[in-house]
């Protein structure tokens, strides 16, 4: 095979990749999203960034043949990756993480909004109707009793976290994004503002809305006018925030294993162990470890003065 014939093979696979992406990004956007990131990324890093915003347009009409209110979604998330792909080779990756997130959290939520809008409901109401199934459809929780009492003080702490649920989908998403876009740079020989996992280390600028979420939360129980409201603000901002903190307890937990030169086995041994006791302690070990390293700097990182994230081709953990 010679060259044009294998830039030629490489290209259709790529464009085919962000088109498939697409069309399955409003099912799984977890799946759908990053695989457009790669196949636009290697599109882009061939000269080829036309193809990839063309790719991306004819995903997007298919999407909107096949379901037209998803197009609320796909369409500025999509546009979103798009930006990504060009944005990382200059901006760091926690800019374009926080622009991610925000993209995606929000065109979630106004995709659900309009869904339910169309159905002349809210998704407070939806939620708290299925609920009400479920109960009558169990006799041993109908009449009042205390596990039905439960299951309805739960679905309002679960409706009141909505906000925090597109946030932390959004960032999920995001990483995922950011880690297809540095891969297919890898693979390219090109170079991206992601540093590596070891190495991820979030402006101490985050800590302002979690203490801005425990001001909140103490509101809460003052006597004061929407103490109740301030209660949902302060906990999805907590929840949120401690999202952040987990992928920097991640990035601790990486770095101290560096430092100890394990093998594979070690290692995956090391993130079971870790994984168990994450578990064991209510998914709250790794946003302790993170929230604490902001103060401790575990890994001994640059911060007073620390220059940018420099252009990285690799991005992977040994």
């Amino acid at each position: 095979m010679n060259e044009r014939t294998a830039e030629a093979r490489d290209v259709g696979l790529l464009s085919a990749a962000v088109v498939l992406g697409v069309v399955v990004s409003f099912l799984f956007s977890l799946i759908g999203l990053p695989l457009v990131a790669m196949g636009a990324a290697g599109l882009a890093h061939r000269g080829r960034v036309v193809g990839a915003a063309v790719g991306s347009a004819i995903g997007v009409a298919v999407v909107g043949v096949i379901d037209p209110a998803s197009m609320i979604f796909v369409a500025p998330a999509v546009v979103a990756v798009l930006l990504a792909v060009v944005m990382l080779s200059r901006v760091d990756a926690q800019w374009v993480g926080a622009m991610l997130t925000a993209m995606f959290a929000m065109a979630g939520a106004g995709r659900d909004y309009v869904l339910v809008r169309t159905e002349g409901t809210t998704l407070s109401s939806m939620l708290s109707s299925e609920l009400n199934k479920m109960i009558a459809q169990q006799p041993q929780l109908a009449g009042g009793s205390s596990g039905a009492q439960a299951m309805r003080d739960g679905l309002k702490t679960v409706l009141s976290l909505i906000p925090m649920m597109y946030f932390v989908t959004g960032l999920v998403t995001a990483v995922a994004v950011i880690a297809a876009i540095a891969w297919a740079a890898k693979r390219s020989g090109r170079a991206v503002r992601v540093p590596a996992l070891s190495r991820l280390d979030f402006t101490p600028h985050v800590l302002w809305p979690f203490v801005v979420g425990l001001l909140a939360l103490a509101a809460s129980y003052a006597p004061i006018a929407n103490a109740a409201t301030w209660g949902v603000v302060g906990l999805n901002l907590v929840w949120c925030v401690s999202a952040l903190f987990s992928l920097q307890g991640l990035g601790v937990s990486a770095g101290v294993l560096n430092r100890t030169g394990v093998g594979l086995g070690g290692r995956i041994l090391a993130w079971a162990a870790l994984a168990v006791l994450d578990v064991i302690c209510g998914g709250a070990l790794f946003s302790f470890i993170g929230l604490v390293d902001f103060w401790v700097n575990f890994r001994r990182l640059p911060r007073d003065g620390a220059t940018p994230t420099p252009p990285m081709s690799a991005v992977s953990d040994r």
